[in-house]
């Protein structure tokens, strides 16, 4: 019983300091918004803006910390501030499982450090784009000299998932239960095949008996279900495996490259890398990673 109670006071203790500290956050964003409409100088408001995007991001809201982001005036920037803007942007996007949106500024942010590199072959993984985020990952890997285990990601990335065409899943879902084995569904094929067969089976079976109305009409039916219902499923089932291929293999790399890069800053004495802190959940990236 004191344990439990001892239990419930530490709770009630770490929920009140987190609140504590998302409300002092959430405070110190609205001392930055008013800094913006104070008619501050231009580099003073671009302060304010970059200071209020980084509460956001440590409160977790990466979508407003973007939205901030976007704000700062570009024009203003040094080249080195502009390119930090577009990482910290990239790295919002990318946690907000908004990949394409963080893979379509890969580019403009550039390689110039590790952190770069490992953020983008992340981006690119997520968003399914494996050939360039490989060279990336390389890149990353080696960024200290020859990586040991480079073959080991290489042999990764060739394991890559494999894109299921929509065209050939509903060519094939004409004649049940192809479409279901294309996509390695088979207890569904066979299920298909059964409902589909049954209501053609029907249909025959009321023709031959001479109940033409009954089988034309019910059966017409019944296949409406089985045969239209086999072909959207196909189509439902290649969505979901061209949404979870990217995911696993995201999840997957990003556990590879935390532990590869945190061996070799081990050996070579250096801190956490981005990868090292940061994970992933069900959504895209989580909280924990630091641009």
């Amino acid at each position: 019983m004191l344990k439990t109670r001892l239990f419930c006071i530490i709770s009630i203790f770490l929920c009140a300091l987190y609140s504590s500290k998302a409300q002092d956050l959430d405070s110190l964003a609205v001392q930055y918004e008013r800094q913006v409409y104070s008619g501050a100088s231009l580099e003073e408001v671009n302060a304010a803006l970059m200071g209020k995007a980084e509460c956001y991001k440590m409160l977790g809201r990466y979508s407003d910390a973007s939205a901030t982001l976007a704000r700062v005036r570009m024009f203003a920037l040094t080249p080195e501030e502009r390119q930090e803007l577009l990482f910290q942007q990239e790295l919002c996007w990318f946690m907000d499982g908004d990949f394409k949106q963080a893979a379509s500024l890969v580019e403009e942010v550039g390689d110039g450090s590790q952190d770069a590199l490992l953020l983008h072959a992340l981006v690119l993984a997520y968003a399914g784009r494996y050939d360039e985020s490989e060279i990336y990952a390389a890149r990353c890997v080696s960024w200290d000299g020859p990586c040991e285990r480079l073959g080991e990601l290489l042999k990764y990335y060739g394991a890559h998932p494999r894109v299921r065409s929509a065209q050939t899943a509903m060519a094939l879902a004409f004649v049940p239960p192809l479409g279901h084995l294309y996509n390695g569904a088979w207890g569904e094929g066979l299920l298909s095949l059964g409902l589909n067969s049954a209501a053609a089976g029907f249909t025959v079976a009321n023709l031959l008996g001479g109940y033409w109305i009954t089988g034309i009409v019910g059966g017409g039916i019944l296949l409406n279900y089985t045969f239209m219902g086999n072909q959207q499923r196909n189509a439902e089932l290649v969505s979901k495996h061209n949404r979870r291929g990217p995911m696993e293999f995201g999840d997957g790399l990003r556990a590879l490259l935390s532990d590869i890069l945190s061996s070799g800053r081990q050996r070579g004495g250096g801190g956490e890398t981005v990868a090292a802190r940061g994970h992933v959940n069900g959504r895209g990236p989580a909280a924990g990673w630091e641009g």
